[in-house]
């Protein structure tokens, strides 16, 4: 199993992700700036896991505090404040900090901060645990889809999987989002191989999802992101699944840059194309796709590899870090709770209530 996420001994550990395949480091720190500053280089990405590292950055400052109770609620303004700014498409990342704000309004007044501060390590680690959960319920409910809509397919042969940018162990702690559907599916010889997108500008796909399914023994072809339709056109694709970073209330659905262009290549060829995220990443307060605030990243993403130069330093670069797909492009969003096809509006607000 891939530790991508530990904490111990008021400890926070996780792998540093920009650096794999090739170097394999584990970072610890007891700073909540460090914390902060792993989520915003992507050293720890991926919208579950974030999620959790988020709850644990909170627990870090609250370690570093040496003020007094009457000084606190002004620090833990603050310091939620700086959480959140980190990243500010992942909704996890929000869903987390309202968890440990919850805590503070229920327990502050009357508790110590001693006690408040336990109670706040609890929850953190709750929203650990519950995102494990979270993929072990998702890969049932995703293969379970699959079965159905390529039930006729698969009376022949195996399925080929398109997938984007990095959804396993490395995004979520547990199994995964998508990648979890996916190796639960392989698990019972439905996959015949994951064709993975490298994923575009940090290389995702290529570097961590490839990594992943090496580790997982599980067959892989490795593409570049605008393959894709080529390879459908050739009857090289069965279907698609990805994961999220955030879902709208109508199941729009924000997710790594080059997401949308393989979801209009899949409806083209009449593909299923799902998307797989806990209940924690829709956000029901956003009615459309057009409302979620897509983060734009820095231009030397695009303009160096590793360091090294691909492009001048003045070439002029857009590079937003995700995309957002209509729901009309999803056949089936595949949640913790259930698999919600067709009527999102009504199915997105039931699973939150």
């Amino acid at each position: 199993m891939i530790d991508a996420v530990s904490f111990e001994n008021n400890t926070l550990g996780y792998l540093d992700q920009r650096f794999l395949p090739l170097k394999e480091e584990y970072i610890r720190t007891k700073s909540h700036l460090d914390a902060i500053e792993a989520i915003k280089t992507l050293a720890v990405r991926g919208a579950p896991l974030i999620g959790i590292v988020a709850g644990y950055t909170v627990v870090l400052g609250l370690n570093s505090y040496q003020g007094t109770k009457e000084e606190f609620p002004v620090y833990f303004e603050k310091l939620i404040q700086d959480v959140e700014a980190s990243r500010p498409t992942a909704v996890n990342l929000f869903f987390a900090t309202a968890c440990m704000k919850a805590v503070y309004d229920t327990s502050f007044t009357s508790d110590t901060l001693e006690e408040l501060f336990a109670k706040m390590l609890v929850a953190a680690r709750k929203i650990h645990t519950d995102e494990i959960a979270n993929c072990d319920s998702m890969a049932r409910y995703g293969v379970e889809l699959i079965r159905q809509d390529l039930a006729e397919t698969l009376n022949t042969r195996k399925l080929n999987v398109l997938t984007h940018c990095n959804t396993g162990t490395l995004a979520t702690g547990g199994s995964g989002t998508a990648l979890g559907v996916i190796k639960q599916a392989w698990k019972e010889g439905l996959i015949e191989k994951v064709i993975t997108a490298e994923s575009r500008p940090l290389l995702q796909g290529l570097r961590l999802t490839a990594w992943e399914l090496e580790k997982e023994d599980i067959p892989f072809l490795s593409i570049s992101d605008s393959s894709s339709a080529f390879l459908m056109q050739k009857g090289m694709i069965d279907f698609g699944i990805v994961g999220a970073d955030r879902i709208a209330a109508n199941g729009d659905t924000a997710n790594k840059i080059g997401t949308f262009a393989h979801a209009v290549s899949a409806a083209a060829h009449n593909i299923p194309y799902y998307i797989a995220a806990p209940v924690s990443t829709i956000d029901i307060t956003i009615e459309d796709g057009s409302h979620i605030p897509i983060e734009e990243r820095s231009a030397d993403e695009l303009r160096t590899i590793f360091g090294t130069q691909v492009a001048t330093p003045s070439t002029p670069v857009l590079n937003y870090a995700f995309d957002v797909t209509p729901n009309q492009y999803i056949r089936g969003i595949v949640t913790d709770k259930k698999a919600v096809v067709g009527n999102y509006v009504e199915d997105l607000q039931k699973l939150i209530a």
